[in-house]
């Protein structure tokens, strides 16, 4: 450490005490709200410093939308309230929506009290209807590993549950549950058919909600992912893409930058490299459900081998950077990460070592 090191730090600690009084006392100044943000980033105060740009990207919206929007890629953290803020408007748009097709008389009639604690449906249960929330609260539980049992959603009023049972009719796969003494109508199935039909906007509303609900559900069944906060999940399943590929396709090459979280949803992926003798041969396959590239949250690095799709494969992206915001702002996860990426550095070094053993006894 050279000598100068702790006037530096003394005085980025005064700079950061200044300009917390600035935002304080000029609220609406953004060049201070900025200068401070960036502080409490070189200081690693990540959490604080997201709040400080959430509201420098609310002053920049009202006057400026352009320079708002690159603001948010210049720190994608703040994307981490406008997602989830987003997700939470379009529920209520939809309930909204709903209320109105089926009218104040016919709810009153036919919706019916649930206690805390009562059950709305069972895992196992048949389903093809979808439910409205009027008041309360639905709690989602799936069943996790060690008979455990995960929250995989909270549900106010104006939104809906049972969603994927109406989409496509069968067994449900999770315990419904009134989270606090609620209010419920289960909607007619043939009447919202219709209503759907004459009203696009409202499909495609409900259709979006059960995607991002089932990629909420895919990561809250990961065993490391399982662990943080429900409304860090639904962060990262909100930023969440999902690629269809074709079998043979190359997803990532050797050696470069990873810049996003991977998950296998379906089909059979493996890392693959070149043996002795020039041919392409997997070391080892990644099992759907198993994250790939989450170490790279702790420490910047490149993809160790190329990753090819070996049949028709559905994969799911999170951005590298909104993983690092939830790794940043809840140090448990951090923790568990630090834990999981020795385990992974030792599989993957034994995939590589049985791949030379191989070519050795084969030449």
């Amino acid at each position: 450490m050279s000598p100068d090191t702790p006037a530096t730090d003394d005085k980025q600690e005064q700079d950061m005490k200044v300009y917390a009084d600035l935002v304080t006392i000029y609220p609406e100044n953004e060049d201070y709200l900025r200068r401070y943000a960036e502080l409490l980033i070189k200081d690693g105060k990540d959490t604080t410093a997201a709040n400080a740009l959430r509201r420098l990207h609310v002053l920049l919206s009202k006057h400026s939308p352009g320079k708002a929007a690159v603001l948010l890629k210049e720190f994608p953290q703040i994307g981490r309230v406008t997602k989830l803020e987003a997700e939470q408007q379009g529920s209520t748009e939809l309930g909204e929506m709903l209320r109105k097709a089926f009218g104040s008389i016919w709810i009153r009639l036919y919706q019916k009290r649930i206690k805390e604690g009562g059950y709305l449906y069972r895992a196992g249960d048949k389903g093809d209807t979808l439910t409205l929330v009027i008041d309360g609260e639905i709690a989602v539980f799936v069943p996790g590993n060690n008979g455990r049992v995960i929250l995989h959603n909270l549900i106010g009023a104006n939104d809906v549950v049972g969603e994927v049972c109406f989409l496509n009719p069968g067994i449900r796969n999770a315990d419904i549950i009134a989270n606090k003494d609620s209010t419920i109508v289960e909607l007619p199935r043939k009447k919202l058919l219709t209503y759907l039909v004459e009203h696009p906007e409202a499909e495609s509303l409900l259709e979006e909600k059960a995607n991002f609900r089932e990629m909420t559900s895919l990561l809250s069944s990961h065993e490391l992912l399982q662990n943080i906060p429900l409304d860090m999940r639904k962060f990262m399943a909100g930023m969440t893409k999902i690629e269809r590929y074709k079998p043979d396709t190359v997803i990532r090459r050797a050696g470069q930058e990873v810049d996003a979280v991977d998950m296998v949803i379906r089909g059979d992926v493996a890392f693959m490299l070149n043996d002795k003798n020039n041919k392409y041969q997997p070391i080892g396959k990644i099992q759907p459900g198993e994250l790939v590239g989450d170490t790279s949250a702790l420490r910047k690095a490149s993809c160790p081998a190329d990753i090819m799709a070996l049949s028709e494969t559905l994969m799911a992206h999170i951005p590298l950077s909104s993983f690092t915001n939830v790794v940043e702002a809840y140090p448990p996860f951090k923790e568990k990460l630090i834990k999981h990426a020795q385990k992974q550095r030792t599989k993957l070094m034994t995939m590589i070592t049985g791949m030379a053993d191989k070519t050795d006894n084969v030449s």
